[in-house]
């Protein structure tokens, strides 16, 4: 447990910080800094500016500075989807880049000589970690999901992160099957990883539960539109629905590149009409979207899912869930228990979980309970903010390695 009255000054560097209230970009990170802060902790973040937020602020006891990189009209790097696969597509994210790395970086060196902190959590370990790496403070990194899918792409990609994960004093992974991955594409590393969840609201997100349910039953997703998603799978295991009868509508609650070709995929399963659309919402809105949904569905393609944070909010707000063996997200769902796997890739398999979701209440309602169960035994802030505070005591008092 952390030294008795001991107070930490801790520094938290991240590319994804909420903007405004119940914004739910990197709203993880903000709990955990927030309920550090909560426990008599000085806590400072260092996050990207964006469009219309304060350059400094001060929420829930803790101080922000937003580092800025360029016109706003140009500050488009961060906060636009995943910094670490179709963001930089953009031409004016990819203008942008260089001066976002620059500013990144003289961001956090400034932060370390002024703010002097006894630890620092890097999120990501790019670009935090690898910016952290380089001061002389004791950090750990904590991995998300796509910061270990940037390593398979190439060997350079994996020595420019083996030394900033080398001198890190720990290394944590909201799940295991990140840290498999990472103890797979690094294996030189030795450093141990600890697979440590990040809080979620509990509170705000169990709200959802006295939503009434709508009718005809409501199917979500919720998520980027983009391929690893498998949004083109769920359209094809709706219209198969459709074809057995089985009463449901669809809503697409999400933004991304792939919404033009999904609209006209809907329309060429001619399902349009019982398909809903519409952009992201704040996080206190999403409890009554999954609570109002009968089931929430992530069919997920391949390892891009780090673990598939929505299914645990939908099981809190009193959905039953479905999604794919595919990353950490058969660590949220399990089969038969907190609730169903489909096939990877398997419109008819994902139809048959749903309908049996949709048209069997007492299989949904056990499984919805003990999904409940489990979400908060394992995401409860208390429990991980605990588990965090403990590895800053340690962290603290490590010397990283040159």
């Amino acid at each position: 447990m952390p030294s008795p009255g001991k107070r930490l000054r801790i520094l938290t560097v991240t590319h994804n910080y909420p903007r405004f209230s119940g914004d739910p970009a990197g709203a993880f990170v903000a709990r955990l800094a927030q309920g550090a802060a909560a426990r008599g902790h000085q806590l400072e973040v260092i996050a990207p500016h964006a469009p219309g937020t304060a350059g400094e602020e001060q929420v829930a006891g803790l101080r922000i500075r937003r580092f800025r990189y360029g016109p706003e009209a140009l500050e488009r790097v961060a906060y636009t989807g995943n910094l670490h696969g179709r963001t930089l597509r953009s031409p004016l994210a990819a203008l942008a880049f260089p001066g976002f790395l620059l500013a990144f970086a003289r961001a956090v060196h400034t932060a370390t000589l002024r703010f002097a902190p006894d630890v620092v959590h890097a999120h990501w370990w790019l670009p935090a970690g690898w910016f952290v790496s380089r001061e002389p403070a004791p950090y750990l990194i904590t991995c998300h999901g796509s910061d270990v899918r940037l390593l398979e792409r190439s060997s350079l990609m994996r020595r420019i992160a083996l030394p900033a994960f080398r001198r890190a004093a720990r290394i944590t992974t909201v799940s295991k099957f990140l840290a498999d991955d990472l103890r797979r594409l690094l294996p030189a590393l030795g450093t141990e990883i600890q697979v440590m969840p990040m809080p979620l609201d509990v509170a705000a997100f169990s709200q959802g539960a006295r939503t009434p349910k709508q009718q005809p039953p409501r199917i979500l997703y919720a998520g980027n539109l983009v391929p690893s998603k498998g949004v083109d799978v769920l359209l094809r295991a709706t219209a198969e629905l459709g074809r057995r009868g089985v009463a449901c509508e669809l809503k697409i609650l999400g933004e991304g590149p792939l919404r033009s070709k999904l609209e006209v995929l809907a329309r060429s399963l001619g399902i349009s009409s019982r398909v809903t659309w519409a952009p992201f919402v704040s996080q206190p809105r999403m409890a009554a979207e999954y609570g109002a949904s009968m089931v929430t569905v992530l069919p997920s393609r391949g390892n891009a899912e780090g673990l598939g944070l929505t299914l645990v909010e939908a099981i809190l707000a009193g959905a039953a869930v479905v999604g794919t063996a595919a990353g950490g997200i058969p660590e949220v769902v399990i089969h038969e228990r907190t609730g169903l796997i489909a096939r990877d890739g398997d419109p008819d398999d994902l139809a048959d979980q749903i309908q049996r979701l949709l048209t069997d209440v007492s299989l949904r309602e056990r499984l919805a309970l003990e999904g409940r169960e489990h979400a908060l035994r394992t995401y409860s802030p208390d429990a991980a903010i605990a588990s965090f505070l403990e590895v800053y005591d340690a962290v603290a008092d490590h010397k990283p390695r040159r």
